[in-house]
């Protein structure tokens, strides 16, 4: 498996934000007849640079790839391999096991990012502002310094945490008034745990509302979240500190009925919580699974102007452009969940209007 702090997207980023460049795993000096396991063409960044980096364009995957295995189920398949270039595999680390597509890495296919962080990375030592401001100091960015990888590097220490009871009580202090004391949602803001599917039988079918349960993939990025942003008036609140992050979250974990272990057992109140459980609970997030990463190529359809096919005409598909369904109501003309409030039409409240 690949080291995650080289393969997951925001840890990527993080590193090309301080000027670092990866080197690419593909071998630059290979043969054209080369292959990775006897699959992937070995000069893939060769193949990539003579395209202009155009990395996701059908005949580029193809030519790395084979025309047999871009497409379809054996595409889809492929990417589960790690030694493909287009890959999305992940760490076990983090999804407990071989999941595949729970959260997208950067693909190897990726060139020219590091490549134009190579060009224009400048000495940050050296930087002179010329009068837009002036270099952030160290005290203030570590602040800021938080980072938690998908695998828990950046978690606060075991021994920081407390018991869920403790963290319910921080929870309603600082979340409840606008999430709801049970997470229920409040005051216009979406509710932190729904029992509801995500998945729909009929696509006029009211849009499933998505919570930590049903739709977040990993627990540890819900306390990098919240400790990041929440509450919105002051995120990071020193006040709160690491071990009242991680106590709502655990809180949350809780409301939303995860998993800690195999038997199906859950979180009780006076479990303490920390990072050791926020990661042994991870691989129990339900929606885990069903994130990808989308690696199709782009393909622009022609524009059509006049006497378009009735599929191309706005509306209802069939060439009548006034007639339509607002995506904000349900199908008998009402307004889906917390609408009005949240466009500022209607008091404050939870659910439909008049609810």
């Amino acid at each position: 498996m690949f080291n995650t702090k080289q393969t997951l997207v925001a840890a990527s980023v993080a590193i090309l934000f301080s000027g670092s460049a990866l080197a690419m795993s593909g071998n630059s000096d290979s043969k054209a007849g080369d292959k990775i396991d006897g699959k992937y063409a070995a000069n893939y960044a060769e193949i990539i640079k003579k395209a202009d980096g155009k990395y996701l364009d059908k005949a580029v995957i193809e030519a790395i790839l084979g025309s047999d295995e871009t497409h379809g189920r054996n595409g889809l398949v492929g990417k589960l391999d790690p030694a493909n270039p287009y890959s999305f595999e992940v760490d076990d680390s983090i999804d407990g096991g071989n999941h595949g597509n729970a959260q997208c890495k950067i693909p190897a296919a990726f060139t020219e990012v590091h490549e134009s962080a190579a060009k224009h990375y400048h000495d940050d030592s050296s930087f002179v502002a010329n009068g837009f401001g002036t270099p952030i100091a160290e005290a203030a960015l570590s602040k800021w310094n938080i980072t938690v990888d998908g695998d828990g590097k950046g978690l606060p220490s075991a021994d920081v945490g407390m018991t869920i009871e403790e963290g319910g009580k921080v929870y309603v202090q600082f979340c409840g008034m606008c999430h709801g004391d049970f997470g229920e949602g409040a005051k216009g803001y979406l509710a932190l745990a729904v029992d509801q599917n995500l998945v729909t039988s009929s696509f006029t079918d009211p849009a499933p509302m998505k919570a930590v349960g049903n739709y977040w993939p990993y627990a540890t990025t819900i306390f990098d979240y919240i400790r990041r942003t929440m509450p919105f008036w002051t995120p990071n609140a020193s006040f709160i500190g690491d071990a009242g992050y991680l106590g709502m979250t655990g809180y949350i974990l809780q409301s939303n009925y995860i998993k800690i272990d195999d038997e199906g057992n859950e979180l009780d109140d006076e479990t303490f919580f920390n990072s050791e459980m926020l990661m042994k609970m991870n691989k129990y997030m339900p929606n885990q699974g069903n994130f990808f990463c989308d690696h199709r190529p782009v393909i622009h359809n022609e524009r059509c102007m006049t006497n378009c096919p009735d599929a191309q005409v706005g509306g209802n598909g069939k060439g009548d452009a006034t007639d339509y369904r607002e995506a904000r109501k349900l199908p008998d003309g009402t307004p889906q969940y917390n609408v009005p409030q949240r466009m500022h039409e209607d008091p404050p409240g939870v659910g439909h209007s008049g609810m």
